[in-house]
């Protein structure tokens, strides 16, 4: 595992998101290669040291959680035939569809209206 020495005077607390650590003068941890990296691009702060120091966790950089997204629902208007398509216009939307359309000119305004309304409400 790397190691990093703080070189500067004064005990300051490094800004890489997510570590956040307090160094005082001459302290000398074991991070990983990443951290090492960000740390020593600043070589009048920190310098790369050579010493090992035995069984000592690494400090590296915290994983922040992804955000889940909500599924959307999953609704097939390809197996609605005319009346259900203008059906489920009625209903979940109040939206009136001409019925002599042909079904696929329907499902595409139901798809239309379904993505509009979830893209709304999402």
């Amino acid at each position: 595992m790397p190691q990093v020495k703080y070189i500067a005077n004064g005990i300051k607390e490094d800004s890489i998101r997510g570590v956040g650590l307090r160094w005082e003068p001459g302290q000398v941890r074991n991070v990983t290669p990443e951290v090492a990296q960000r740390l020593t691009a600043y070589p009048d702060t920190w310098i790369a040291v050579e010493e090992e120091s035995p069984n000592t966790e690494p400090v590296g950089l915290t994983q922040e959680p992804k955000p889940e997204e909500e599924p959307l629902p999953v609704i097939d208007f390809h197996a609605m035939d005319k009346a259900a398509l203008v059906e489920f216009a009625e209903t979940k939307y109040n939206t009136k569809l001409d019925k002599r359309q042909s079904a696929e000119a329907l499902r595409h305004k139901v798809i239309a209206l379904f993505g509009q309304h979830e893209m709304d409400n999402g």
